[in-house]
């Protein structure tokens, strides 16, 4: 199996991305609150488990794409 070379990621991308992210969170943390205040939490706690795992995925990548983001403007500096 042949893998092809993805470009590296622009700064544009990351943010990009980091946009969608914490729109994903945003949305999580609203209908987590929903989920909340009426009780659901307790009635549908498989769901709410799986959309708090969303949360915490979510959260970790936004992370990791910070850090990388973060690291690219550091070796762009240093290079230029």
């Amino acid at each position: 199996m042949a893998f092809t070379r993805l470009a590296a990621m622009t700064i544009e991308d990351y943010e990009l991305v980091l946009e969608e992210l914490q729109q994903v969170i945003d949305d999580a943390k609203n209908l987590m609150a929903r989920f909340e205040a009426e009780e659901a939490d307790q009635t549908m706690s498989a769901e709410y488990h799986n959309l708090h795992e969303l949360y915490q995925r979510a959260v970790t990548s936004q992370r990791a794409y910070t850090r990388e983001m973060l690291d690219t403007l550091e070796s762009q500096m240093a290079a230029g």
